[in-house]
């Protein structure tokens, strides 16, 4: 096996070892999965897929094995602490829809939002993804967000209410 230096290497230099290290993860999780259901009939599984560590051809060629489709999969879930942190939406919106373009039903795709300070655009990632229509949108972590000190969101009625004399 070549010794790859860097995960900014091509993987077309590297099919061999790509495929090698890509059948391995899927090989694992199959294993696993396997296990567990022995024990646990019922289990469902999802993954949870980091696109931003992901984001370099060679890990996207490596770290998304054929076995983590929606045949094998009860849920998808993305999560982007580097896109989110970086402000770009833009990526966050592209991790938000990769189960969609893996395939996964939105019933069977969800996100984890990374809560950071007021200054970052967490809570308009958490819109974006409510407005895909997703399974669930998971926030990480809420210690954090009480922590941070912010407000829940305030849920509006839709009457008048008359406090006091």
């Amino acid at each position: 096996m070549h010794v790859i230096i860097s995960n900014q290497e091509h993987p077309e230099s590297h099919p061999q070892e790509c495929a090698f290290l890509r059948g391995l993860i899927g090989e694992f999780t199959t294993a696993v999965m396997a296990w567990v259901r022995q024990q646990h009939p019922d289990a469902r599984f999802e993954v949870l897929y980091p696109p931003d560590v992901n984001d370099t051809p060679l890990n996207k060629a490596v770290n998304l094995p054929a076995e983590w489709m929606p045949a094998q999969l009860e849920c998808f879930k993305t999560e982007n602490f580097t896109f989110t942190g970086n402000r770009n939406l833009d990526k966050a919106r592209e991790a938000i829809r990769l189960p969609l373009e893996l395939g996964f039903s939105r019933a069977k795709s969800s996100h984890l939002v990374g809560v950071f300070d007021y200054t970052s655009p967490w809570a308009r990632e958490c819109l974006l993804a409510k407005g895909e229509g997703l399974e669930s949108v998971v926030l990480f972590a809420l210690d954090q967000y009480c922590l941070l000190g912010h407000a829940a969101p305030k849920q509006e009625t839709r009457r008048s209410l008359l406090m006091g004399a």
